[in-house]
């Protein structure tokens, strides 16, 4: 992972004395005298990078620049100039140590701006990080990682060194505490949080309620409507057996229906040709009348003919002599009354009984020829009333058996409605589940994000690298040290560091952010690269001890631990270091007299500059 590395602090003013530190890449030392300055120049890093509050301190009037230089990752020197109370920082591609008024190489915002053009996304984009989520609230809500989250775990002011408020956290509140939870969880794990989907406002979070409780209520009349509880799963299942029945059911229902459409055509047919043979039988039963009443008259005309002839032979009507008709004498009659018309009366007679009983005899048989078709006709009546019978049968039979397969039909049809019905409405209430998920996912309802947490094994690895720096210190009665990724806070001797004295709380600090920085510089983690510490053993008095034992010299073994810190490390402290670290870490003195009394030099005289 790249780090950075700071280089020097310089302020420039016109017309006044530089006062510049500069820092030595592995480990340097600020210490002396109270009042000096060495405060203001840890709060000035802490300023330049990004910082709210502005250092001010009485000699720093009349400075117009405040110069931080680094080195980047990639090892080229960066200077970031700002001025006092100023808003944006200047950035420049090179190593300034003086009053400049060059071009900058970038202009950013002191502060965090939409526009990702300030100092924050400036050096975290050199880090690769610039993209890096943390999460913000306990519903899951995440924003980019800001520098100030790294910055306070590696610009440790004096006021930071002892104030109760957890190391790890940057400020007080419980959004702090979330967040401060998700950066430790990226510096000890290198994981950030998957950006998260902004959540609703309070307003749009009563106005997606709103919407679940109507959800819910459709859902429970839909409840309602369910005719059983059934699962989707068991609807189907059932929803295809039931087309097997009816597939079934309709097979056997055809077969059935096709024997009924057979007989119905065959007893139609006999009763069409029933009523054909009717109709026959109709005409000739009145052919049968007329022939039988003209076979009547026919024997009629044959009696009174018969009577005629034998009248007249009685009477001598058909003798020569009187006119039988006009009773006039042979010589008398006229000549339309001939002696002859007797006798021809006669034959006349003997001619149409003749004939009359020719016609009857032809009428006879006419009439046998009518009764034998009658005959036949009401025999074949018969025979189809015999077979129209057994057609009804049959047909009973068929509908006998079509009744129940047509129940049996009808009921499975319901029961399908039904199963298809509640399938439905499944559906329905499957689509206002999945609304009312994506509401509730949308951040409608309270709810907490799963949590994120730090794996034990990589705490258990902290906590060792913590217990270790405690111990090289040889500070007594701090066993059991470890961090509480919960509360975010360090504890030591059973203890946590808020129940601690100052003296402890500094110390507990200092080796909270030496542990953190080791493990993650160790591990290429992310991490600024540089630690600077204000002050973490000035409020420290060991404890007595008797003249058998030895003093664990604290701060001598303090100083000792950064000859092996595998970054930059800048201690600001009163108490002086011990010889051996003297020769090998920069060792900047601040006296508080001469002519470098603190961090800012002695302004000359007005009297010698003249």
């Amino acid at each position: 992972m790249a780090n950075f590395t700071l280089t020097h602090l310089t302020y420039a003013g016109a017309g006044l004395p530089t006062a510049s530190v500069e820092f030595d890449p592995k480990f340097t030392v600020i210490y002396g005298s109270s009042n000096t300055g060495k405060t203001f120049l840890v709060d000035s890093i802490d300023y330049m990078l990004g910082g709210h509050v502005r250092p001010s301190i009485p000699r720093a009037e009349g400075y117009g620049q405040i110069l931080l230089g680094l080195v980047l990752p990639d090892g080229r020197p960066l200077t970031l100039v700002r001025k006092p109370g100023g808003k944006s920082i200047h950035v420049h591609q090179d190593d300034l140590r003086e009053l400049s008024h060059a071009t900058p190489d970038a202009i950013v915002s002191a502060r965090r701006i939409r526009s990702r053009r300030d100092i924050s996304h400036y050096l975290l984009s050199k880090l690769g990080l610039d993209d890096t989520y943390v999460r913000t609230n306990e519903g899951g809500n995440t924003e980019l990682l800001k520098l100030a989250d790294l910055t306070h775990l590696s610009v440790v002011t004096d006021t930071r060194m002892i104030d109760p408020n957890p190391p790890s956290q940057r400020t007080r509140g419980t959004a702090a505490r979330t967040t401060a939870r998700s950066v430790m969880k990226l510096m000890l794990t290198g994981e950030d949080e998957p950006p998260a989907t902004k959540l609703p406002n309070a307003a749009q979070r009563r106005v997606q309620r709103g919407k679940i409780n109507l959800i819910d209520s459709l859902a429970l009349d839909l409840h309602a409507k369910l005719s059983r509880d059934q699962t989707p799963d068991e609807l189907r299942d059932q929803l295809a057996r039931l087309e097997d029945s009816l597939n079934n059911m309709a097979r056997s229902l055809a077969g059935e229906s096709e024997q009924q459409a057979r007989v119905v055509a065959a007893r139609a047919h006999l009763a069409e040709t029933d009523a054909e043979l009717e109709a026959r039988l109709g005409e000739v039963l009145d052919l049968l009348g007329r022939f039988d009443t003209l076979r009547q008259q026919y024997e009629t005309d044959l009696a009174r003919l018969e009577m005629v002839s034998e009248a007249g032979n009685l009477l001598g009507y058909f003798q020569v002599g009187r006119c039988v008709f006009c009773g006039a004498d042979p010589e008398h009659q006229q000549a339309q009354h001939g002696h002859q018309e007797t006798t021809q009366l006669h034959e006349a007679v003997l001619v149409e009984s003749a004939k009359t009983h020719s016609l009857l005899a032809d009428l006879r048989l006419t009439i046998q020829g009518l009764e034998g078709q009658r005959d036949e006709l009401a025999e074949r009546r018969t025979a189809l009333s015999a077979q129209a019978a057994e057609a009804d049968r049959a047909r009973a039979q068929i509908e006998a058996r079509l009744a129940p397969l047509r129940d049996g039909l009808q009921d499975t049809v319901d029961e399908r409605l039904r199963v298809e019905r509640d399938l439905e409405l499944r559906a329905r209430l499957d689509e206002l589940e999945e609304h009312r998920s994506q509401l509730v996912a949308q951040g409608a309802l309270p709810s907490k994000r799963r949590e994120s947490l730090i794996a034990g094994r990589i705490l258990s690895s902290f906590d060792e690298l913590f217990q270790r720096t405690l111990d090289s210190w040889r500070i007594p009665d701090v066993e059991g040290a470890g961090y509480d990724p919960y509360s975010g806070d360090v504890s030591a001797g059973g203890t946590a560091r808020a129940g601690h004295g100052r003296g402890m709380r500094a110390l507990l600090h200092a080796a909270f952010s030496i542990a953190l920085a080791r493990y993650c510089l160790d591990r290429r983690l992310p991490h600024l690269g540089f630690l600077v510490l204000d002050s973490p053993l000035v409020t420290y008095k060991e404890p007595d001890f008797d003249a058998d034992r030895i003093p664990p010299n604290v701060i001598d073994h303090f100083y000792r631990s950064f000859l092996a810190f595998p970054g930059q490390a800048i201690v600001v402290e009163n108490a002086t270091p011990p010889p051996d670290v003297l020769e090998q870490a920069r060792i900047v003195t601040f006296s508080g007299s001469g002519a470098r009394p603190g961090f800012f030099p002695a302004r000359p005289s007005t009297a010698n500059r003249a």
